[in-house]
């Protein structure tokens, strides 16, 4: 047999008794996290890899820290890439214990986001390195994790090179659309565009596979139409649809991107930072309403009026149309992103200001649902001046205007 041939590290669960999958799992983590205590001193050997010492979290499922065994008082600095988040001297309770409350929440303070621009190829974070240093009168002890941020808790295993963090399984995009995909690059993660587009008349499938970074770090691609012609070499044009497929060698996720060739009224798309602080898009074709308002303050001065400051405030009102329960949850995630940035192609991406939202409805069943934004110019100077060119037309001033 296979006994004495390899390791083995003996685990049982028998001990969680939990009514609940959250319960459960926290119950899980703490075991396994006691058993890797016993086990640390492979980490000063060279049986484990570097990614394999290092131990990773997500922010927002980090539980609070306890410090049992506390001698008088415990002296607790962490520090989040280099700058100090938390220096302080901490009596323990009447069980010598000392709790620091909701820690994923002080490092996500720390987290700098990626420019919200729309224009890379593709985004690349690494984790945050968070320094813990304790002691008391009696001991000294220093922990280094390494923690991506998110502002949700996940409820799968976050941290494995084939899952896709997104909601979609099918997105049908336009040419001009903006779209990044988010993933976990592990040491086995591969990912691959099966494109099928026109050749000759016939469908054709390419599959090309994206240049990674390196390990441990998340990855946003940007998947719009022109940047995937361009990493095969395709006109955007000749594409009908492709599959973003992502690999560990033993596990696939998939989703799916269909070209919209459809004439929608204007579609209006939105980028913002999605639950792990990374681009994403979202775009709507219903319909728009203006309510552009003069604002400024009044003064009477002598015998006149005066208006002070004055700006005009360009408040717009968009209807999503209607939603499926993917995208309705997409949309949530926007609401909270620190930044939301209007697309109008071809401007540039503008950040905006959403002032109002309209979910009520009522839902039966899998009806879907629409709802509506409105929203404005986060900077007074949005404002731009330009001028009309004719470009010297041959024709006299009415038939150039009409016919450009």
């Amino acid at each position: 047999g296979l006994q004495g041939t390899w390791p083995v590290i003996s685990l049982s669960f028998a001990d969680i008794k939990e009514t609940s999958f959250i319960q459960a799992r926290k119950k899980m983590c703490r075991i396994m996290n006691e058993l890797y205590k016993q086990f640390d001193f492979l980490l000063k050997t060279d049986l484990l890899t570097e990614s394999e010492k290092k131990e990773f979290w997500i922010s927002a499922d980090m539980e609070d820290i306890r410090i049992t065994d506390v001698h008088e008082k415990l002296a607790f600095k962490m520090t989040v890439d280099g700058q100090e988040a938390l220096s302080e001297v901490y009596y323990p309770d009447s069980g010598n214990a000392v709790v620091i409350c909701d820690p994923g929440d002080i490092i996500n303070e720390y987290f700098v986001r990626p420019e919200l621009g729309g224009g890379d190829d593709r985004i690349i974070l690494p984790p945050m390195t968070v320094q813990l240093s304790l002691s008391d009168s009696e001991a000294t002890a220093d922990y280094t994790l390494y923690v991506f941020h998110s502002r949700y808790r996940v409820s799968f295993e976050p941290l494995t090179g084939f899952i896709f963090y997104s909601r979609y399984k099918i997105k049908h995009i336009r040419q001009n659309t903006i779209d990044y995909l988010s993933f976990f690059v592990s040491d086995k993660t591969k990912v691959y565009l099966d494109i099928i587009h026109l050749e000759s008349g016939s469908s054709v499938k390419k599959t090309v596979e994206l240049q990674l970074s390196d390990a441990n770090r998340m990855m946003a691609y940007n998947m719009s139409p022109v940047k995937v012609g361009k990493l095969a070499g395709l006109r955007a044009d000749n594409i009908l649809s492709y599959d973003a497929r992502i690999t560990d060698g033993t596990l696939t996720d998939l989703v799916r991107y269909v070209i919209d060739r459809k004439s929608h009224r204007e579609m209006h798309q939105f980028l913002y930072y999605n639950v792990f602080g990374l681009p994403e898009s979202i775009s709507f074709s219903g319909l728009v309403q203006y309510s552009p308002e003069l604002e400024g303050d009044i003064a009477d001065m002598v015998k006149l009026k005066r208006r002070f400051n004055p700006f005009f405030n360009d408040l717009r009102t968009v209807n999503t149309g209607y939603l499926d329960e993917n995208k309705y949850k997409a949309l949530i995630d926007m609401l909270p992103s620190p930044v939301q940035r209007w697309y109008d192609t071809p401007s540039l991406p503008m950040e905006i200001i959403i002032t109002d939202i309209d979910f009520t409805h009522t839902k039966m069943g899998n009806q879907r649902v629409n709802v509506n934004l409105t929203f404005c110019p986060a900077s007074r100077k949005h404002q731009v001046f330009d001028r009309y060119s004719f470009g010297g037309g041959i024709f006299d001033y009415t038939f150039d205007r009409t016919f450009e």
